[in-house]
């Protein structure tokens, strides 16, 4: 991963959708995994919702986490994260119901049990 952090008004950004009422929700796993595709010109957007969401799941409060803590090290290639994250998604029948979160929580332990 790279070595900055997430700019607080940057991830407020991200957040508050999901909390506004109405029409705003969270973004799912398809989403997300689209955002990241090379080539789309989102890599910024990919970047920051990856950034948040890593900093979610690495939180010890379940909620925070969805109960999916991953604790993905600061050296972890951001490249790689994002390559198991797509795939995962291209894999999965509910990626456009999984929301964002839980799917990539789910990536990253599917990776992880595999590799140990």
């Amino acid at each position: 991963m790279r070595g900055r952090g997430v700019r607080p008004w940057v991830a407020l950004a991200v957040l508050l959708p999901a909390a506004a009422p109405g029409t705003a929700r969270a973004a799912t796993l398809a989403e997300l995994a689209g955002w990241c595709a090379p080539g789309t010109g989102r890599d910024q957007l990919c970047d920051t919702y990856l950034q948040v969401i890593l900093d979610g799941l690495a939180s010890t409060d379940p909620v925070t986490n969805g109960g999916n803590r991953v604790c993905v090290p600061a050296g972890a290639d951001r490249a790689e994260i994002i390559r198991v994250v797509r795939a995962y998604a291209a894999e999965s029948s509910a990626a456009e119901q999984t929301a964002a979160i839980d799917g990539v929580g789910a990536a990253l332990r599917t990776c992880l049990s595999r590799a140990t």
